[in-house]
């Protein structure tokens, strides 16, 4: 079943805010701005809210999870 304009258009929104977040923390590790720019949101032909990421240097995902290890070791 299509959706229509008004679940495009709350899908992107939501999809946005993911992107933004996401930046964020790629901004908060020190990732380069091409890669900051690389982040998009969308939606779907279904529907659902996606975040396009692509390639990250390997050494951004290194600092990204050496933030997560940090907040969630007891």
């Amino acid at each position: 079943m299509p959706m229509n304009m008004q679940e495009w258009r709350d899908s992107t929104a939501t999809a946005d805010d993911a992107a933004n977040v996401f930046r964020s923390l790629l901004q908060m590790v020190g990732a380069p701005d091409r890669t900051i720019n690389s982040i998009r949101g969308a939606a779907t032909h279904r529907g659902a809210a996606v975040v396009y990421v692509g390639h990250l240097p390997a050494d951004v995902v290194e600092r990204l999870a050496e933030r997560v290890r940090l907040a969630v070791t007891p």
